[in-house]
């Protein structure tokens, strides 16, 4: 029989286990539904639970949120922390990625509607978060200067690979033919691009044919109603997806539309239904972008390594340029379901169209021998994340930040 002292460690023990499996259960709920579309009482069937034996844990939905926010950046944390130990910059990057997408590990919740929450959960979060993305910068700089890693720009290699890390499983929802062992593919093809890159000449130099400005919107005759009308919603759609990827579909209002807009509740109401409307426009503005971006990428591309650059190129250039395509982040399973059909048949008809390229890069000798079908997703996280991070102030020019992603893509990491 325990003893009081083993008997109280034991419930403590207990308690902590079903904490965590609670934060597990929520965190793919919020990554699959956002923060306003998740379910408490969805949430409790899944562990079996009652709502009232949910409420132990936390206060309220939003509690829950900020709680899986914070365990998100607690074991971001201690994976840098053990990854610190590896013995230099470069394998400390890899070291970090494997533990980060362990594949054993339940998927953590993705931080992009942390505008959402509000006071000083919001702030600790943040600073929790900042303080991961500086840790892993200072593990690219170590690598610059112990020469494991190449020269680049630290802050966009660091938020790239922590895109691409948070992009995983939201990828899989998107992604067709994923098998059971897609995570721990994804382990090796990242850490296999992150030292090697994907082309089978290192020494390739990618020279963009395209600019991002032959994609916005053309000028248009004030005395031409209907290009007047067309071009309100095209600056409607482009400004709420501006604000949707920056703060996270739950973290912007229609209030906040309207005020960026300078407009009023009822001229927005003039061209839309509701905010649900007008997520669904703003997903098929982003994949009408992204099929001209396609179409781009096999017109220029003088083979698959190139036609892949180009996508990748143009997608990055479309986030720091105000081109602003909604990202496939959280939130989208909360929306009606026949929305939820055309978003995904138009995803993964995009994922197969930049699939090609890969396939037709291995073929023609452009690429290097690589796990394509992870490595095209791993594209999509390294720039869905950058609207949360890149200031429409940052001195650094759209162009240049394109060219260091994309050179990621082409060289990796590791020093000649």
């Amino acid at each position: 029989m325990l003893q009081p002292a083993a008997r109280k460690e034991s419930e403590v023990e207990s308690r902590d286990l079903r904490h965590a499996a609670l934060l597990d259960a929520a965190a793919q709920e919020f990554n699959a539904r956002g923060i306003s579309g998740a379910s408490v009482a969805r949430i409790a069937h899944a562990l079996g639970l009652t709502r009232a034996a949910v409420y132990y844990y936390v206060k309220d939905r939003d509690d829950l949120a900020a709680q899986c926010y914070a365990r998100s950046c607690a074991l971001m944390a201690d994976d840098l922390a053990h990854a610190f130990e590896a013995a230099d910059g470069l394998e400390r990057i890899l070291a970090f990625v494997r533990r980060a997408l362990e594949p054993a590990r339940a998927p953590s919740a993705v931080l992009s509607e942390l505008d959402y929450l509000e006071g000083h959960q919001h702030d600790e979060i943040l600073e929790a978060h900042n303080s991961n993305i500086e840790t892993l910068r200072s593990f690219v700089r170590a690598g610059i200067a112990d020469g494991s890693v190449r020269r680049c720009d630290d802050e966009i290699i660091a938020q790239t690979v922590f895109g691409v890390i948070a992009w995983t499983p939201l990828s899989i929802a998107w992604v067709e033919d994923t098998d059971s062992d897609f995570r721990a593919r994804t382990v090796e093809a990242l850490t296999d691009l992150l030292t090697n890159g994907e082309a089978k000449a290192r020494a390739f130099r990618f020279l963009p044919h395209v600019s991002i400005r032959t994609f916005f919107s053309q000028p248009w005759n004030a005395f031409d109603r209907k290009a007047a009308a067309a071009a309100k919603i095209e600056q409607l759609l482009m400004t709420a997806s501006r604000l949707f990827n920056r703060h996270g579909i739950d973290g912007t209002s229609l209030d906040d539309v309207t005020a960026a807009l300078g407009a009023t509740k009822g001229a927005l109401y003039h061209y839309l239904k509701s905010k649900n409307d007008l997520v669904l426009r703003c997903y098929r503005r982003s994949f009408d972008l992204t099929e001209r971006f396609a179409d781009a990428c096999e017109a220029l591309g003088r083979n698959g390594l190139e036609r892949s650059l180009i996508g990748l190129y143009l997608n990055v250039q479309a986030h720091t340029s105000g081109l602003a395509p909604l990202v496939l982040m959280s939130g989208a399973s909360a929306l009606p379901a026949a929305a939820r059909r055309e978003i995904m048949r138009r995803a993964r008809r995009l994922q197969k169209r930049f699939r090609s390229f890969g396939e037709e890069g291995l073929m023609d000798g452009s690429f290097r021998s690589i796990d394509f079908d992870v490595v095209a997703q791993l594209g999509a996280g390294a720039f869905e994340w950058l609207p949360k991070w890149f200031s429409p102030h940052d001195s650094r020019a759209p162009e240049q930040l394109a060219r260091e992603i994309v050179d990621l893509f082409v060289r990796g990491l590791r020093a000649e």
